[in-house]
């Protein structure tokens, strides 16, 4: 899984070892992920995903037979309402709406597979640490270590509004409190059981050494428990680390805190600045910045000759609802985008009225590159309503796999997450034709046989082994024989002091 492969000259000498491509396929529990309207091509099955687990099921062995790292389900907690001022055209088109909770397939997915993992996204907007605590160790277990986590914070209104909250926190205070949130949950995971403390001793009638788990005490500015975690150590313990956004305060989170970013960009060279921050930030905070795995959006669209690649890409192009990509444009950019009456008029990061977006979106949509001159209103219907958030390539194997190495090369990130035209169809193209062409360059691991050992989410990444942290991790510094109990909160402390002298 997670290996190089030294590449022999013609004279005998050996290239510097390739990087293995990694590929993560982008789902989501709707209708319309990321190209909204395909539900209309008759071959589309992203309707029937509310209607068994046969959906699920079937799209798990496909990935599996193609040695797919990841499913990497993106999940949101609210319609997109900034276009026109409503949620109608969100709910008409399909635009991500209706969504159902990633997490109900998984187990059903990891009893078909064996290698496949699971990425989940998940807020720490939403819930007490501890609730997530108990579902991702449960499922880190079930799945046997093939568990990973997509963090976010969330940001729309309308998700917030669904919970009894009228606005969203703010944005970089979102972070300040997702931050306590993952050392909270390190402390759960990590901190509270050893490896032995499951002793299963009918002669003393001891299932668990109540001496080997630790109750954890926190109380910090944003979350309060006492309790021991209520589950026991799972074959990572933490999940694979997963984390989307590269504003200033989204990517301070994510060099203390992921193992792999997901990034978006119609431009690898718009891209490579930020891949290059982030290694930077990563390496100032003590970690290897290799070890920082970067994944953009990508859409491929595969034919077996051009013109079968083309006439796909032109049947979705007929079937895309334009509108329903406008309203994700709005709700990601906060730029109402039906208020503009030129189809030419250049956008700006300045059109963004609505406080409550995704910055590094926003940056996205407005920095002009070579592959978009300049942003308009005609260019992003074109753009959002095939692929959304990243580049769109259409050809052969041969020309797809051309253009990702393009961009890890010129972007220097470390693989996709592979977005869908229509669902399974275009899983099946990468499975069947671009998987093979990628491996033929030696840039994608090679199917292992049935017999060999399974992996869990972070040894594909990180190599046969590596099931816990890396040691350079944060999270390792809230282990169990080296865990210490922090002070509570300051600002905590001093309010109770005002209270007393009041």
């Amino acid at each position: 899984m997670a290996d190089t492969h030294e590449n022999p000259t013609a004279n005998g000498d050996t290239q510097p070892p390739k990087k293995q491509i990694l590929l993560n396929a982008f789902d989501m529990f709707t209708p319309g992920h990321l190209s909204p309207g395909q539900w209309k091509n008759p071959s589309d099955r992203s309707t029937t995903k509310f209607e068994s687990l046969d959906y699920w099921i079937n799209l798990a062995k496909l990935l599996e037979k193609g040695g797919i790292n990841a499913l990497f389900l993106a999940d949101t907690y609210g319609g997109y309402d900034t276009y026109e001022g409503s949620l109608d055209e969100c709910v008409r088109r399909g635009a991500q709406w209706p969504v159902g909770d990633p997490v109900i397939p998984i187990s059903a997915m990891a009893a078909v597979t064996k290698n496949l993992a699971f990425g989940i996204t998940a807020s720490t907007s939403f819930e007490p640490p501890f609730l997530l605590a108990k579902r991702f160790s449960t499922l880190d277990h079930l799945t046997k270590g093939r568990i990973g986590w997509n963090i976010v914070t969330s940001w729309k209104k309308s998700a917030f509004k669904a919970i009894g909250l009228e606005n969203p926190i703010e944005h970089d205070q979102r972070y300040e409190q997702a931050d306590e949130y993952l050392r909270v949950l390190y402390k759960l995971w990590n901190a509270s059981w050893t490896p032995s403390a499951i002793q299963l001793n009918p002669s003393l009638d001891t299932y668990t050494d109540p001496s080997q788990v630790r109750q954890i005490n926190h109380s910090g500015k944003y979350f309060q428990l006492s309790t021991p975690h209520i589950v026991p150590p799972s074959p990572q313990r933490t999940p694979f680390l997963f984390q989307a956004g590269t504003s200033s305060a989204g990517s301070e989170f994510a060099t203390t805190h992921a193992e792999a970013v997901f990034v978006s960009s119609h431009s690898p060279s718009v891209l490579a600045p930020k891949v290059k921050k982030l290694r930077e930030l990563a390496k100032e905070k003590g970690r290897d910045p290799a070890s920082l795995k970067v994944f953009a959006t990508f859409t491929p669209i595969v034919g077996r000759t051009e013109e079968e690649a083309q006439q796909k890409y032109e049947e979705a192009r007929k079937n895309a609802s334009v509108i329903g990509g406008l309203v994700l444009f709005a709700g990601w950019t906060g730029i109402d985008i039906s208020q503009f009456k030129d189809l030419d008029q250049e956008i700006s990061a300045s059109d963004s009225k609505e406080k409550n977006k995704i910055l590094s979106i926003l940056d996205n949509f407005t920095t002009p590159s070579e592959e978009v001159p300049k942003w308009t209103p005609h260019v992003v219907a074109e753009r959002a309503a095939i692929g959304g958030l990243g580049p769109v390539a259409v050809g052969t194997a041969e020309q797809v796999a051309d253009e990702m190495e393009r961009w890890i090369r010129e972007a220097d990130i470390d693989g996709f997450n592979v977005a869908y035209v229509t669902t399974p169809g275009t899983f099946e193209e990468v499975v069947e034709l671009l998987v093979p062409e990628l491996r033929r360059r030696g840039l994608y691991a090679e199917q292992e046989p049935e017999e060999a050992e399974a992996w869990t989410a972070r040894e594909k990444v990180y190599g046969r082994g590596q099931r816990q942290l890396r040691e350079d991790h944060v999270g390792r510094k809230y282990d169990w024989d080296v865990y210490v109990e922090e002070e509570p909160c300051k600002a905590e402390e001093e309010g109770k002091e005002e209270k007393v002298e009041a």
